[in-house]
């Protein structure tokens, strides 16, 4: 059921029953995905076709990305785009915990190095009931 559109920008994102992050950028709780800003999104502009898939469920975002903010470290990223915003499980005030979230993704310790990025999208099409 619904393939995912071929985009500019195809990523992978991990979606759990805890946090589904998927549906939270679907309905605009969660304003921005964060990620390590490698060359991958460095590359990445303003007005590009992304998509967001989940690859064991199926599931999947598609939409143009909206805004493009990069920042030194997760730190800077959170007090500036609000932790609640990128990480709808958190409240505001709860910045050291969304620092150790970040940092507990694969490849995190790469920041120090290149940065993050916050990377707003606007969802125009969605699939997010599993499709096995």
């Amino acid at each position: 059921m619904g393939v995912c559109p071929k985009a500019k920008h195809n990523l992978s994102m991990i979606n759990t029953v805890d946090r589904p992050y998927l549906s939270w950028l679907a309905d605009g709780v969660k304003k921005a995905e964060g990620r390590v800003n490698s060359p991958k999104y460095r590359s990445m502009q303003v007005e590009d076709s992304v998509s967001f898939r989940d690859k064991k469920t199926g599931r999947y975002i598609y939409g143009k990305i909206k805004f493009k903010h990069e920042y030194k470290s997760f730190e800077e990223m959170l007090n500036s785009e609000g932790v609640s915003n990128m990480l709808p499980f958190l409240e505001d005030h709860e910045l050291a915990e969304g620092v150790a979230v970040y940092n507990a993704f694969p490849g995190a310790s790469r920041v120090r190095e290149l940065g993050c990025v916050a990377i707003g999208i606007t969802v125009t099409e969605f699939n997010l009931s599993e499709s096995e």
